[in-house]
């Protein structure tokens, strides 16, 4: 066991006295996770922001570092999961509709495809739906009420589809839960660090 210095991913105060860029910690939170999900398989699933520290560069200047800790919960993906995984997210990038539902159909989910779509992202399916139409190229899909009108409309998903999230959640493989919780931790950091690169399925495709 050995002491590493840090301070939280979410402490702004902290990275503005280290004079890093915000920008630059979400940048490296998703490189680091999405290497771990879609490259080794190799997974750490509480990333809340007291196990995520960050501190400068001992040899980058003005670029941060990350020390991950508490490494109690790690998941190993298989390759099947992580490649399908990987297809579902590039699909979400891409708004392709029909890889979306053959992704979904790959873990199981038929119907409810639109349902795991919008859980994964945590953005209305709808925006999808615009990005996958043509006529509508280089819109942005965000809906005109933003972040706050695409809460709301997700916690009326939620209202609607109680009973179907349950049966979605019971039908996904297990390796998929774990990766849920993780996601939801890197959106709170996310949204911490003033949301700088708020689109995850760029962030994921990239």
């Amino acid at each position: 066991m050995a002491f590493e210095p840090g301070f939280k991913v979410t402490d702004l105060g902290a990275i503005g006295e280290a004079d890093l860029d915000p920008r630059d910690v979400s940048r490296l939170v998703k490189k680091v996770f999405n290497t771990q999900i879609f490259h080794s398989g190799f997974v750490h699933c509480d990333p809340h922001p007291a196990n995520v520290l960050i501190r400068r560069h001992p040899r980058m200047a003005g670029r941060p570092q990350m020390v991950l800790v508490d490494h109690g919960l790690y998941k190993r993906i298989d390759d099947h999961f992580r490649i399908t995984y990987a297809r579902l997210w590039r699909a979400l990038f891409m708004a392709d509709l029909a890889e979306i539902k053959a992704a979904c159909g790959v873990m199981g989910i038929t119907d409810m495809y639109p349902l795991l779509a919008a859980m994964l992202t945590a953005r209305p399916f709808d925006e999808i739906l615009e990005r996958s139409d043509p006529s509508r190229y280089g819109t942005t899909g965000a809906s005109p009420s933003g972040p706050a009108g695409d809460s709301a409309m997700l916690r009326g998903y939620a209202r609607k589809y109680a009973g179907e999230i349950v049966a979605m959640l019971d039908a996904v493989p297990r390796q998929m839960l774990l990766l849920f919780k993780t996601n939801d931790c890197l959106r709170h950091i996310d949204r911490s660090l003033g949301r700088p690169h708020a689109d995850a399925p760029a962030a994921a495709g990239r």
